[in-house]
């Protein structure tokens, strides 16, 4: 009782207390804000230098990335513009001038060539006239967007078509079977071998069990500049961490990519994490935009394929300039422009909606508002849009939402610090699960579609919701059907496929579906021994799912995976296509890991 008094608490204070702090007169004279103190050049590096493979301006930009962040990369930009300008770090020499002036940069950017202080007026006089500053941009700011279920701790019946599939989702099993993803999860695609970056306010991770057996590649906090990204108890951290502050981000990333069977499970429970602790919870000082464009920057180098975020900018956060609606285009605010430049590097953003409510004037935020952005809103379990959805549109005339998915009574995992629990859950409200949904969504897609390009993924998205004939401000193009995008951009091939042993040997499984017919005898599995010749071995249809070939495809095969030193990979055909899993098989191929004892690519 006690927590929900604090959250609506919280709700009628960011209802109630904007509209006062607009009247307030702050004096930037005697006041210390925060700005970005944005450079030139980047030293012996200009914007207008030759960047092409094998220059020194190309090497320097790439020591940054990681092989997998230029093979996305290369998906949407062409092999002379894969690295530039933007992938050059910050001048050492411009911020040690800027700190000689007494300023103490917390965050900085090499996307704006920038670095984040917090200065009063007389400072930022001396600044300006550094040689090689360029402009001062004031700094806004984030807020998580989730509000508490009035839902209670209560058991529902669970219909007996659930314990049909081959995962036991639990409660969850309503918010993945409304946008279809346990079909998906039948067949083998659980987001394997893609890559998601999550900001929020903190993951408790290790040590809830929906999250502990996750795989996290890497976590930061870019408030406190360390390496752990749950609620930390430590004196010396100042401000200290707020007694939730890794609450909301352990909901989000279980609404995503949880698993524990019988109680909680995510669209994407395969992918791999990289996490970032980007805001300050449950205060009235929310987390400020230069966290959240660290965060993306961080995770883009790292090769992420999919960023999921349910932070929103909300203009009425003062002392600094504010942004009104006619800067909801789509290209203003700072958080919309690291989304966008993101998404131009080949990554899905995802971001929730926001909980402004959709009556009236458009109440959108940023950066749900950017043009290459997939902005969320919320629907209940019926399908109808929540009451607190926010609405579009841009300010440049664009529909917001894109989509939409269950942000009403959705089963997430709680917190340690609330509940004292590494087994609690929760019934939560909000944008802030309809986008990890989508974004879990997005994962599955890639997964099957790795060549996809982000514009790709939100076409298919929109092009299989069931409000693409006529979308709105509202709905936008309505409820995501997980199964019906992947679908969208042809075969599906289980990126995961399974071995069983028996008394004969084992028998290896893959699904495979089309909307076309399934070639007889299109269905082949390549392998490998000891790095010799691919031999193949073709598979039959066991579990027909339609009347097209597609369904279950099996065969006894002539190795052990787990002993043998062999490498495979699958190939399948219909009337149209021809495709290969891994995605440009041979070059990648599937390979079992000896002392995991679990597939991976390589």
């Amino acid at each position: 009782m006690k927590r929900f008094q604090i959250y609506l608490l919280m709700l009628l204070v960011t209802s109630v207390f904007p509209s006062q702090l607009l009247t307030q007169k702050l004096n930037p004279e005697t006041t210390e804000y925060r700005y970005w103190i944005c450079f030139i050049d980047k030293g012996e590096f200009k914007p207008g230098d030759d960047y092409s493979p094998g220059s020194e301006g190309y090497l320097a930009a790439k020591a940054g990335l990681t092989e997998k962040t230029l093979w996305r990369r290369s998906k949407v930009l062409p092999q002379d513009k894969i690295v530039g300008y933007n992938d050059i770090p910050v001048n050492t020499n411009y911020i040690n001038g800027v700190k000689e002036l007494g300023g103490n940069p917390h965050a900085v950017s090499k996307w704006l060539n920038a670095v984040s202080i917090m200065a009063r007026k007389d400072l930022l006089d001396k600044i300006k006239l550094l040689p090689y500053v360029e402009k001062i941009e004031g700094v806004h700011f984030l807020e998580n967007v989730n509000y508490l279920s009035s839902k209670t701790f209560t058991s529902l019946l669970m219909d007996t078509a659930v314990q049909k599939n081959k995962y036991r989702y639990g409660i969850s099993y309503w918010q993945n079977q409304q946008i279809n993803v346990p079909k998906l999860h039948n067949m083998g695609v659980t987001g394997f071998g893609v890559s998601v970056g999550m900001c929020d306010d903190g993951f408790n991770w290790r040590k809830h069990v929906a999250l502990r057996t996750r795989d996290v590649k890497g976590e930061y906090d870019w408030i406190y500049k360390d390496d752990s990204v749950q609620f930390q108890e430590d004196p010396n951290q100042l401000p200290e961490d707020d007694w939730d502050q890794d609450g909301h981000g352990t909901a989000t990333m279980s609404t995503l990519g949880g698993f524990y069977e019988g109680e909680l499970i995510g669209p994407a429970f395969d992918v791999s994490f990289y996490l970032s602790k980007t805001e300050k919870s449950v205060t009235e000082t929310p987390i400020e935009e230069d966290f959240w464009l660290e965060g993306v920057e961080w995770m883009e180098s790292q090769g992420v394929d999919v960023i999921s975020s349910s932070l929103i900018y909300k203009p009425f956060d003062l002392p600094h300039n504010q942004y009104t609606y006619k800067d909801m285009n789509g290209k203003t605010t700072i958080t919309v422009r690291a989304a966008e430049l993101a998404a131009s590097l080949g990554v899905v953003i995802v971001n929730s909606m926001g909980n402004e409510y959709h009556y009236g004037e458009p109440s959108i935020v940023s950066p749900p508002d950017g043009e290459h952005v997939i902005s969320v809103g919320a629907v209940d379990s019926a399908g109808e849009i929540a009451i607190f959805s926010s609405n579009g549109p841009t300010s440049d005339g664009r529909i917001k939402p894109d989509v939409v998915a269950m942000g009403v009574d959705v089963y997430v995992a709680a917190t340690y610090s609330t509940t004292f629990d590494t087994n609690g859950y929760s019934f939560m409200n909000g944008t802030s699960f309809s986008g990890p949904l989508t974004a879990g969504v997005c994962a599955l897609m890639l997964s099957v579609h790795p060549e996809l390009t982000p514009a790709q993924v939100m076409e298919s998205l929109k092009m299989t919701a069931n409000n693409k004939d006529t979308p709105n401000n509202i709905y936008g193009w309505g409820l995501i059907d997980a199964y019906d995008a992947v679908l969208h951009n042809g075969m599906i091939i289980s990126n995961k496929p399974e071995f069983i042993k028996t008394s004969s040997g084992y028998v290896f499984s893959v699904h495979v579906d089309s909307k076309n017919t399934v070639k007889d005898g299109g269905v082949l599995l390549y392998y490998s021994l000891e790095g010799g010749e691919f031999e193949s071995v073709p598979l039959s249809l066991t579990e027909a799912a339609g009347s097209n070939n597609s369904g279950k495809y099996s065969a006894i095969v002539p190795f052990d995976p787990y002993n043998d030193n062999v490498t495979f990979y699958i190939s399948a055909s219909d009337e149209t296509e021809q495709r290969t899993v891994p995605y440009n098989a041979p070059v990648k191929f599937f390979y079992i890991n000896k002392e995991k004892q679990k597939l991976e690519i390589f």
